[in-house]
């Protein structure tokens, strides 16, 4: 069956036909964006946005108005190309993530090529597209109207070149990356770009951005810093790599005072050489270590000086300290222009340092996680690799609990501004449920899907068919954010209710590598914070963070708190994790989460058919193999005794025509994408026997183990809403039977029916 959302399905296509679109089926497409549920939550929004006061950071660690209430924010990202619309699509878009209930957007890379600095062809970076600045300046004030906030990124992609009055720009990656963190006239343009923009005045809202409460967030750099990509400073133009050098040299100065110091401090007891004959402070001439893993054995051997511990350890702190100032640097930047939002710096969350370096300066930690990720090779260079994994079979310390927890530091707000589990992965029913449980477990303070399609993209595909990280057509994803959000953003599920702070000593702090470990495996059962400190005392449970893989720090914590009354599991090898406050439970072996909390209960992952699923006040069954069901109270009662829930399933979407395979020997990954096919897109919905079926507790029921809704179909996408004994169906996939209170059939349109009366309903044996 086809399915876009829960809206009218787009006609159908021939593959051979689906890069070929014209403006007026965009156009027609944006006009008839799928909703993500039936419900309409932008009464929900306070519109304008920016009603409270300005984000500000709370004494709990968490954002606030100015008002004192909490700042809680569900969104999406909208990536720089896809901002350049005219007014009334900017308006149809908005107005449909308003309807969804999202009150955030972050307007990513909007520095990008072809974007605000102009074309690619542009002489310099330094002046702004008039077209594209007017095009900004809808969106924010559009977004302010509905009552949704915007997040920017400063420094993203900008192309600097020899006309800004750069040196070698020409060797420069997009973003000047490292560059961009030491050099002071780089960070001269970072300082002028970033005046010139959030001190312009829109002239449709009135304001200054930096007067503008419906600004939310600001971030200094995305995905920068020295640790994400350590291999460039292993090739670095001139005249940087001497400015850097001498800088290094000189804090080894500081620090040592002669080159006899250096070496006895960094002998490694084994009589090896720790610095080359050639490298001496008086010459300035002490490399900093190696830090991306050498290429060969030939090359090992010849950096191994470069790479001894205390090398490293020192390397790595003076780096360290060079993007603390920066960071400072930028953000008493800000301030003095009148920025008074929170700021952040994005780096790489899985190393510890880097992320640190980050919570030291700034306001809040921001990072991203993707649960599926290409599998590039240059021998099939037209072709597109993936392992089709589902993200709830790894619980290490890379999935989504573990990885995101990483990003606590301080206990400063954690914002998780890039996240997805992309198509072609045929679990990603999974991803939404999953973030949501565990984003609130932790009690992060925003999540932000990437992304949202509004045009057609680089590659030619339109934004009405299935593509990498553009959900806005995805039943899976796009289908279960609305709900999903409302339950985030009125705390359905409950923070975890202890705190593990994981210490990082003086010896273990600047070790390299220092990524996420499995301690922090700790985050699918409690609360994780990590903290640099050298004497820690207080009444959470402190333990030295390790990369070491041994597991028994782990069980002993776990034991300790188990013995405090948290209902934890210490059975590692069994995969199965159980949060501390009994609401969230992982089967990490079955690839199923559960979460039964009492106003909202979901199961999602790889399902059992027919199994029934016992998930608090709801019992719910499928025939399915792979999707996610959801209740929510949209009363703020508990299900039991609610008078207003909606549930909804969703399960597989692919593109008509696609074709995944196994990928042959030698991949990057298990499977290839030969074709991705094109609109329609089609979710397998078919009649099955026996029925999907659902029970609801209710308070006074009778009939025990009748369900209140059976539907005679396997695949799909269906929503019911129940409002006071009166229920509506939504369902994807035409003549399916089924009972909801009287026969049906299921057809183009929603069904209105008559359901038992919530407070006669039916009572779970």
């Amino acid at each position: 069956m086809v399915l876009l959302g829960m809206g009218a399905a787009l006609p159908a296509r021939a593959a051979n036909d689906s890069k070929i679109k014209n403006e007026a089926e965009i156009k027609a497409f944006l006009q008839n964006l799928p909703n993500s549920c039936q419900q309409d939550f932008s009464t929900s929004l306070e519109v304008p946005a920016g009603k409270r006061g300005f984000v500000k950071l709370g004494d709990d660690s968490h954002f606030h108005f100015e008002d004192g209430s909490r700042a809680r924010f569900w969104g999406i990202n909208v990536s720089s190309t896809r901002l350049d619309l005219p007014p009334e699509q900017i308006e149809q878009v908005v107005a449909a993530f308003a309807r969804a209930g999202l009150n955030m957007v972050r307007l990513e890379a909007i520095d990008n090529r072809n974007c605000l600095l102009g074309k690619m062809d542009a002489p310099d970076s330094l002046h702004f597209d008039a077209h594209y600045l007017d095009c900004l300046d809808h969106w924010m004030d559009t977004l302010r109207r509905h009552g949704l906030y915007y997040y920017l990124d400063l420094l993203d992609f900008r192309t600097f070149k020899a006309n800004d009055g750069v040196l070698g720009s020409e060797n420069f990656d997009r973003g000047a990356r490292p560059y961009a963190l030491f050099d002071k006239y780089l960070i001269q343009l970072q300082k002028d770009y970033a005046t010139k923009l959030l001190t312009h005045r829109n002239p449709y809202s009135g304001l200054r951005l930096v007067d503008d409460p419906a600004l939310a967030l600001v971030e200094i750099c995305n995905e920068h810093g020295f640790f994400l990509y350590p291999e460039k400073l292993e090739k670095m133009a001139e005249p940087y790599a001497t400015s850097l050098m001498t800088r290094w040299n000189t804090w080894l100065f500081n620090r040592y005072g002669t080159r006899e110091r250096v070496e006895a401090e960094w002998a490694a007891g084994d009589g090896k050489p720790v610095l080359r004959p050639d490298e001496d402070l008086s010459r300035q001439s002490i490399d900093l270590p190696m830090l991306a893993v050498p290429p060969d054995a030939g090359a090992r051997a010849q950096s191994a000086p470069r790479r001894t511990p205390a090398r490293m350890r020192d390397g790595v702190e003076f780096l360290t300290q060079v993007q603390r100032e920066y960071f400072r640097e930028i953000r008493q930047h800000l301030r003095s222009i009148g920025l008074k939002v929170p700021v952040t710096g994005v780096v790489s969350a899985g190393i510890a340092p880097d992320v640190a370096s980050v919570a030291q300066e700034c306001d809040f930690t921001s990072e991203n996680w993707y649960g599926e990720s290409d599998g590039l090779d240059g021998r099939w260079p037209d072709l597109r690799f993936f392992d089709n994994r589902n993200p709830l079979r790894d619980d290490s310390g890379w999935g989504f609990a573990p990885a995101t927890a990483s990003l606590r530091w301080n206990n400063k707000p954690v914002v998780l501004r890039e996240w997805g589990t992309s198509w072609p992965n045929a679990y990603r029913a999974a991803s939404v449920p999953q973030a949501l449980a565990y984003a609130s477990l932790q009690d992060f303070d925003a999540l932000l899907l990437f992304g949202y399609q509004t045009n057609i993209d680089v590659h030619g595909d339109p934004p009405d068919q299935l593509n990498d990280l553009a959900f806005e057509a995805d039943p899976t994803v796009w289908g279960m954010y609305a709900l999903a959000g409302q339950a985030f953003l009125k705390g359905a599920i409950k923070p975890a209710a202890n705190t593990v702070t994981l210490v990082y000593t003086p010896n273990h702090r600047y070790e390299w590598p220092n990524h996420t470990g499995d301690l922090y495996r700790l985050a699918w059962s409690v609360r994780v914070n990590n903290v640099m400190a050298d004497n820690l005392t207080g009444p959470n449970p402190l333990i030295a963070a390790n990369n070491s893989g041994d597991l028994q720090p782990m069980r002993a914590l776990l034991d300790k708190l188990g013995r405090g009354g948290a209902p934890l599991n210490t059975q590692l090898s069994s995969q199965f994790w159980r949060s501390d406050t009994g609401e969230l439970q992982l089967f990490g072996h079955e690839g199923r989460l559960e979460i039964r909390t009492p106003t909202f209960c979901a199961v999602a992952g790889e399902l059992e058919p027919n199994r029934v699923y016992e998930l608090g006040d709801v019992r719910f069954s499928t025939p399915s193999h792979i999707g996610a069901m959801l209740a929510l109270s949209l009363d703020g009662q508990p299900l039991a005794r609610s008078r207003h829930i909606i549930v909804k399933m969703v399960t597989r979407a692919e593109n008509k025509g696609q074709v995944c395979e196994r990928a042959p020997n030698g991949a990057p990954c298990t499977y290839v994408l030969r074709n991705p096919g094109c609109a329609p897109i089609q979710t397998f919905g078919r009649a099955s026997a026996p029925p999907v079926r659902l029970w609801l507790n209710t308070p006074g029921g009778g009939n025990a183990g009748t369900p209140l809704m059976t539907l005679n179909m396997e695949n799909g996408t269906w929503e019911v809403e129940i409002k006071d004994g009166k229920a509506k169906l939504v369902c994807d996939t035409p003549q399916i039977t089924g009972l909801l209170g009287t026969a049906f059939v299921t057809g183009e349109k929603p069904l209105e029916l008559s359901a038992r009366p919530l407070d006669v309903g039916v009572r779970m044996p």
